[in-house]
């Protein structure tokens, strides 16, 4: 070891020491997204998908579905220094089919009846027909039609529209299926009925 001159401080030595050697670069492992094999299976799972989503099950979706799973074997059995990676399969799962048998002692399923109803229609000519909706909709008649006495424009807004004209009288009973039956002729809160 020197003596470094006097007046001067002591400074460690520059550069490698001897007989000691620099270490090794670190080699760098790649991640896992730049890796080959992932960016096929991720493009593999991309068209499984899509073509699920335009296909529904086509059998043509399936060949190809089945074909794209192949290349990913292929390329991840090639690439021999990544651990190998299963293939995914992207075939829909099965359908599910309902029984058409019902149990004996389960009734077979009826659809709704259209509600009949018994009520005397009621006067709504100078409401807004809103509010003549609701109150037909109270005596059971959902669906009631509507249309414009001074042209051929949609009630879009039923709360701005008057009634002017009903095509049941009010006092006539209404009985039966009355859905689509009850037809109210109107114009816009501003305008003068016919």
């Amino acid at each position: 070891m020197t003596q470094p001159p006097p007046g001067q401080p002591w400074q460690p030595p520059q550069g490698p020491l001897p007989g000691f050697l620099p270490p090794p670069p670190e080699k760098k492992e790649t991640p896992v997204y730049l890796r080959p094999w992932f960016a096929v299976l991720a493009l593999v799972l991309v068209v499984a998908t899509v073509g699920a989503a335009l296909g529904g099950g086509d059998d043509e979706a399936a060949t190809a579905a089945a074909s794209t799973t192949t290349v990913t074997e292929t390329v991840t059995a090639t690439s021999s220094p990544q651990p190998a990676v299963p293939p995914v399969s992207s075939a829909p799962p099965p359908a599910v089919v309902p029984s058409t048998t019902a149990a004996p002692s389960t009734p077979a399923p009826t659809t709704p009846a259209a509600p009949v109803v018994d009520f005397a229609m009621p006067s709504v000519v100078g409401m807004t027909l809103q509010d003549a909706q609701d109150l037909i909709q109270a005596n059971g008649v959902f669906l009631s039609l509507s249309h414009d006495l001074l042209g051929t424009r949609n009630q879009v807004l039923d709360a701005n529209w008057r009634v002017c004209t009903q095509n049941v009288p009010a006092g006539q009973r209404v009985t039966g299926a009355a859905e689509g039956t009850i037809d109210l002729g109107v114009v816009k809160l501003e305008e003068s009925c016919p």
